[in-house]
């Protein structure tokens, strides 16, 4: 029961904190006049970067698995 009180209140939080931030980047479309191509393109700058940046990672922990292996 104690579980299911603290799902339905971590629920709770995180729609809460989105509803949040869409009030924000609505504020910023209609208060500040910023472009939504603008907001956009940056999302998509950002998601390219997070990407890369995994994808190193990602490639990095295959060689060092790879070498470790090979070393043995």
């Amino acid at each position: 029961m104690a579980n299911l009180k603290k799902e339905i209140k971590q629920r709770s939080t995180w729609i809460a904190s989105m509803l949040a931030c869409f009030a924000f980047l609505l504020m910023a479309v209609k208060v500040y006049d910023v472009p939504v191509s603008t907001m956009t393109a940056n999302l998509m700058f950002m998601l390219g970067g997070l990407i890369l940046i995994i994808g190193a990672a990602a490639m990095l922990g295959w060689i060092i698995a790879y070498l470790r292996k090979r070393l043995r």
